[in-house]
């Protein structure tokens, strides 16, 4: 398959880009934390809310799985590792996943944010090892994990300290690429996408277009994408599932609304939870950590998401 973008999936790369720009939400939060955190936030509030996991349970149809099979899935996002977010609440974030006894995980990107030093990731691979040998973990990248867009906000330049922690770490990553595999006797292909932020969501070259005279296939197509924005780029081609993060719910909602000013995409409609995109499900997690350990009326969430054909 050509390497080369064709012209729709340039024009919206530089979308995402310009949204980028514009949802600046490290500028968003600093702005709202003059205004809005300290007054919420008294007493530590936005912190405690932000380690009371919300361990959610979804069901979701996937007409292309077997009609007398179920995929329990853990789906997490997030993690952004930093001196607000510790290693102990990571390993608290996936212990609680595990007790569900899922089939697999899925993990779609920031695993760190900034530049985590050598003692952070060294502890960051021991996590995710210990639970990768409990159960199957797959994962895409997100904007923090480096790149582009990483590297202009004091980031890693490129990805590769992340690539190789979880190639240590017994953590498939699949990075603009797909395999094919079984999980509790279910023939699946998992797609994971670089980040659209970083410049690098290139579906054209892991992924099969969607043809009106060929149908979708009668596979079961997951896929993984940090970024709900993506379903844009990704929009013509075949996928029955798509898992994605990144807005973390947009980490602050107006209390008795579930209005969040500060998600960082350009469809607010794709903020949480599971959304219809054109006929296919999209669930979005509002992700294991924060930025600056900071929640109001939006906890962290470890999704479970229960996938049949029925």
């Amino acid at each position: 398959m050509s390497n080369q973008a064709p012209d729709y999936h340039q024009e919206q790369l530089a979308k995402a880009s310009g949204q980028a720009r514009k949802s600046n939400r490290r500028t968003w939060l600093a702005n709202a934390s003059k205004l809005i955190f300290p007054v919420i936030a008294a007493g530590g509030y936005g912190r405690f809310e932000s380690g009371w996991f919300d361990l959610s349970q979804t069901k979701i149809r996937i007409p292309n799985l077997p009609s007398n099979r179920t995929l329990r899935l853990i789906h997490l996002s997030d993690l952004h590792l930093s001196q607000a977010v510790s290693i102990d609440h990571i390993e608290t974030g996936f212990a609680e996943g595990l007790q569900s006894n899922p089939h697999g995980c899925m993990i779609t990107g920031d695993f760190i944010t900034d530049r985590p030093d050598d003692d952070q990731l060294r502890a960051l691979l021991q996590c995710l090892r210990k639970f990768a040998r409990e159960i199957p973990t797959f994962a895409c990248l997100g904007n923090h994990d480096g790149g582009i867009w990483a590297e202009q906000r004091g980031g890693f330049p490129n990805p590769e300290k992340i690539k190789a922690l979880l190639k240590a770490a017994n953590v498939r990553l699949l990075h603009n690429e797909s395999a094919n595999l079984y999980l509790n006797g279910i023939p699946l292909t998992i797609t994971g996408l670089g980040d659209v932020w970083n410049k690098d969501c290139l579906p054209q070259k892991c992924m099969r277009r969607s043809n009106a005279k060929l149908g979708s296939s009668s596979r079961f197509n997951l896929l993984l994408s940090h970024n709900p924005d993506s379903k844009s780029i990704v929009r013509n081609f075949d996928w029955s599932l798509m898992l994605s993060g990144h807005t973390h719910g947009g980490q602050f909602r107006i209390p008795f609304s579930n209005f969040a000013p500060l998600a960082p995409i350009s469809d607010l409609a794709f903020n949480e939870g599971l959304c219809d995109f054109e006929g296919r499900p999209v669930y979005v997690t509002r992700g294991v950590g924060s930025l600056y350990g900071i929640r109001i009326n939006c906890r962290p969430e470890i999704s479970l998401l229960e996938l049949s054909r029925t």
